[in-house]
């Protein structure tokens, strides 16, 4: 087994040195403005973004390999005295210390007026204390009020430990969520997992600035809420501000896609170290946000959020992250994961037929066929109460056309990269690499289907909807189904297809089982 080390890697954060606020070293100690001793971390969008952690005093310090800051107390068991965070808090730019998916959100009032809280200065901190800082986006008025979406800007991470890691520049921060503070090294990357298709297969590729300013700081993206969830990632630290999950998911197939070619340096041709030093901001901060991930489901929040793709490409990163590391752990409690804990588990299935299908387990029988007699209906995403034909008000559309091609990317990617797959849940690994071929290859599927089309609403329950004995309503007239016309539908569609992902498919798809395609890696974990 090949490990290639990314030993010495640090990310600075933009402007770090700005100031005199930062660490001296790494480790090092706490320097000082001329207010007093303070760390800052610069936001992308400027100045007026950045945070500055103030302390009373000078304090240890250093940087993770993501560039993150940590700090640790001056004596053996004491704790960390923060003065003050700015920018301040106003009932927006909120701090929490571990905050919990579970909870209410501590950021905004405008998220949530009831669960928005602070810290009081000056505060202690003690060992294993994640302390997050969030800038609010437009504070001075709404969320949206300029056509975006989310409330935050800018958020950062200062952790607290009861002393410096041995080599700060090759350890991961631990999660930011929760009390739960495991860490790893660079030194447990497999990087050998990782093919070098060749680059210039492709017309169509993110390159490195772009990769490295989409994985750039703390996503934030961690919260059960259904909606909350979606409004609350800060637009600095993800790809173009758009902070819908499975937006996040599209573009970071872009970076799955990246990180498996080879010639990424930055003059081709490359050697397969070149190329491992282009790509290591990216895969350092992918395999980070996938450890927070981990954090967050092993303390039982949920990444599903209903269905519609709200929780999208959250198990694709924690997966990623656990395939990288070979974490012990982090692949235990991985293959335990069903249902409703991801969007991917909670939406792919295989139904009585044996077919890969989509629909979520969420609505009652009486709410899937109102959808059906008003597609795309007010859910548009209930499964079939039968098991036989994909789910939704809208055949093919709706969600399923949101989230159809970054899941056939995610398949493809499981194919290209064994040990992906391998760290997937079991309960739908086969399931949604089979859903991906059928999306391309048919599309909707609604044949065959025994249950009697929709009429008229008040016949439900005479000439369609449940038949009283757990079962539908049969076709007697015309046995072709719910919707046979539908059947095919939206075939190799979706409203976020990405030319990147399209190229990969027609590239690899043909030659990834056998492991035949130019510059594929068929590295495998090794037996426990």
């Amino acid at each position: 087994m090949s490990v290639i080390s990314l030993a010495g890697l640090l990310v600075v954060l933009p402007g770090d040195a700005q100031a005199a606020c930062g660490c001296s070293g790494n480790p090092g100690t706490i320097t000082s403005d001329t207010t007093g001793p303070c760390l800052r971390v610069t936001a992308p969008s400027g100045a007026a973004n950045s945070i500055t952690f103030r302390f009373n005093q000078a304090y240890a310090c250093g940087q993770y390999v993501t560039g993150e800051y940590f700090v640790s107390p001056a004596t053996v068991g004491g704790k960390v005295t923060l003065t003050d965070i700015t920018p301040k808090v106003t009932g927006r730019h909120g701090v929490a210390v571990n905050p919990s998916g579970l909870n209410a959100v501590p950021w905004d009032k405008r998220l949530s007026s009831t669960g928005y809280k602070t810290l009081t200065f000056p505060y202690a901190a003690s060992a294993g204390s994640s302390v997050v800082k969030y800038v609010s986006d437009n504070p001075s008025g709404d969320c949206d009020a300029v056509g975006e979406k989310s409330c935050g800007r800018f958020a950062a991470a200062l952790t607290v430990v009861a002393a410096a890691p041995a080599n700060p520049a090759k350890t991961f921060r631990p999660p930011y969520v929760g009390t739960y503070k495991p860490t790893f090294t660079t030194d447990q990357l497999q990087t050998q997992f990782l093919s070098r298709i060749p680059r210039s297969q492709f017309t169509e590729v993110v390159n490195r600035t772009e990769a490295e300013s989409w994985v750039r700081g703390l996503r934030l993206d961690y919260t059960n809420d259904s909606v909350v969830c979606d409004l609350t990632p800060p637009e600095d630290n993800i790809p173009y501000g758009r902070p819908w999950a499975t937006d996040m998911w599209m573009y970071d197939t872009h970076l799955y896609a990246w990180l498996n070619m080879g010639d990424v340096c930055d003059t081709a041709p490359c050697s397969a170290t070149q190329d491992l030093a282009a790509k290591q901001k990216v895969l350092v901060a992918l395999v980070q946000h996938g450890i927070d991930v981990w954090a967050n489901h092993k303390m039982g929040s949920s990444f599903w959020r209903g269905g519609g793709g709200n929780g999208g490409g959250k198990l694709l990163n924690y997966a990623f992250a656990a395939a990288m590391l070979q974490a012990p752990e982090m692949l235990a409690d991985l293959a335990q994961a069903q249902g409703q804990e991801f969007f991917e588990t909670g939406s792919y299935y295989r139904g009585v037929n044996g077919v890969a299908l989509w629909g979520q387990e969420a609505g009652s029988e009486e709410e899937y066929w109102a959808d059906l007699a008003q597609p795309p209906g007010s859910t548009k995403t209930i499964r079939d109460p039968y098991g036989l034909i994909d789910g939704g008000g809208e055949l093919g559309g709706a969600y399923q056309d949101n989230t159809a091609k970054p899941t056939q990317y995610t398949g493809l990617f499981m194919r290209l990269m064994p040990a992906l797959a391998q760290a997937w849940p079991t309960a739908n690994r086969d399931t949604i690499l089979e859903y991906a071929d059928r999306w391309v290859n048919v599309g909707a599927w609604t044949q065959p289907d025994v249950c009697a089309p929709v009429t008229t609403w008040d016949r439900y329950g005479v000439d369609f909807g449940p038949d009283g004995q757990g079962s539908c309503i049969h076709d007697t007239q015309a046995p072709l189904g719910r919707a046979p016309e539908s059947h095919g539908a939206n075939q190799n569609g979706g409203n976020r297809t990405e030319m990147v992902g399209e190229q990969m498919w027609s590239l690899l798809r043909g030659c990834v089982d056998t492991c035949s395609c130019s510059g594929q890696s068929c590295a495998i974990p090794p037996t426990p």
